[in-house]
């Protein structure tokens, strides 16, 4: 298994997603949307190149949830989680 670590900008984006849920949603999607990025979490420790790789960016996406992913990208023998992503949002603005 690899280790996982979070950037403060996945750490971020994460809590703003959560926010926006809490918002706008039940807590119903919530719980679903952690467990969902807890199991998707322990899938790419366990296999890193299990989801869609952009050689462009030397990143991979994982769809968390329709309208959210999450890019990660391997360093050295680690994981790190770049950005969790609005997929509504304007792809140009999506710097990794």
């Amino acid at each position: 298994m690899y280790a996982i670590i979070w950037s403060p900008i996945a750490k971020t984006s994460y809590i703003e997603i959560l926010k926006f849920l809490e918002e706008n949603w039940t807590s119903k999607e919530i719980e679903y949307f952690i467990s969902r990025t807890e199991r998707l979490v322990k899938l790419i420790s366990q296999n890193p190149n299990l989801f869609q790789y952009s050689i462009n960016s030397d990143t991979f996406r994982c769809l968390v949830v329709p309208h959210v992913s999450l890019f990660y990208r391997l360093k050295n023998e680690n994981i790190e989680l770049l950005v969790f992503w609005d997929n509504r949002k304007d792809p140009k603005k999506l710097i990794i």
